[in-house]
């Protein structure tokens, strides 16, 4: 056993397995660990006023958030944005909500100036939802609807939450492990293991099942009015993780944005956007 044939074959694979074990470890933080990023859009840059709030969720984490309030309206949205922003990067893209509805923006936990360590995917992301549907609750909001973008959206569709009662849903992703691997496909089978071992690190680490993150089996359970919102150009979020949300809750609409990527469906669809987002939550609320 002490041959040179066995030590050159020893390192052979002891190495690589090395290798793999350290960049897989590395991506996974970066991953579940990102870096903090503060926009510097606010509310009253587009002529609105704000409280600022902050939100505990289920498991003790604290959120930084706003509240824009509208007098004139008995309904409410909560805006949710995607990974790794932070609120005020939707804040342009749904501002045009403020004038029919009143709405709360918040940072996901372990984003912008929001608490927490490790970023989940959509997994306990839900429970910040929650937190923000709990406040509105508590203002005696009963009409209460949800918009999110990317990871947003993937949260506000794995939210169980009975008082959310329309959602929007902008890009989202059908399910996590597919956009592990949708990200590392440039990679071709070395991609494969180091997808695995960035699942076998999250699950060491959150206590997370990244398999387990699948907002499209969440579609079928859903009984509530849903719009799915994608482009077709998407290269980050590709459009048949939407058609995969519809074939799994059939009653959803899809609109397919011509031409937009990830994030442009606003800026391609302009006014078109706006009027068909505020008739969908306007009927459904």
């Amino acid at each position: 056993m002490n041959t040179l044939a066995f030590k050159v074959a020893w390192r052979l694979v002891f190495y690589p397995v090395l290798v793999y074990g350290v960049f897989s470890f590395i991506f996974f933080w970066l991953y579940a660990h990102p870096k903090r990023y503060s926009g510097s859009y606010v509310p009253e840059d587009f002529g609105l006023k704000r409280e600022n709030i902050k939100l505990r969720t289920s498991d003790g984490v604290e959120l930084d958030g706003w509240f824009i309030p509208n007098a004139k309206s008995k309904k409410a949205v909560v805006v949710c944005h995607g990974y790794p922003m932070d609120k005020s990067d939707v804040l342009g893209l749904t501002v045009f909500l403020a004038r029919e509805f009143n709405l709360v923006y918040f940072d996901f936990r372990a984003t912008g100036k929001s608490g927490g360590f490790f970023c989940t995917g959509g997994a306990r992301e839900t429970r910040d939802i929650d937190a923000a549907v709990k406040f509105l609750q508590e203002k005696g909001f009963s009409s209460i609807g949800a918009f999110g973008f990317s990871m947003g959206a993937a949260s506000v569709l794995l939210a169980d939450n009975p008082g959310i009662k329309a959602r929007v849903l902008d890009a989202p992703y059908a399910d996590l492990d597919g956009v592990l691997r949708y990200i590392f496909r440039p990679f071709g089978i070395w991609g494969r293991p180091l997808v695995a071992l960035m699942k076998a690190w999250n699950f060491l680490f959150t206590g997370i099942s990244i398999s387990a993150v699948s907002p499209e089996r969440a579609a079928a359970a859903l009984k509530t009015p849903l719009l799915l919102v994608h482009g077709d150009a998407d290269r980050q979020v590709p459009l048949a993780n939407s058609e995969r949300i519809k074939a799994a809750n059939p009653a959803a609409e899809l609109w397919v944005v011509k031409g937009a990527n990830h994030g442009e469906n606003w800026y391609k669809a302009g006014n078109k956007y706006e009027v068909r987002l505020t008739d969908f939550f306007r009927k459904n609320l």
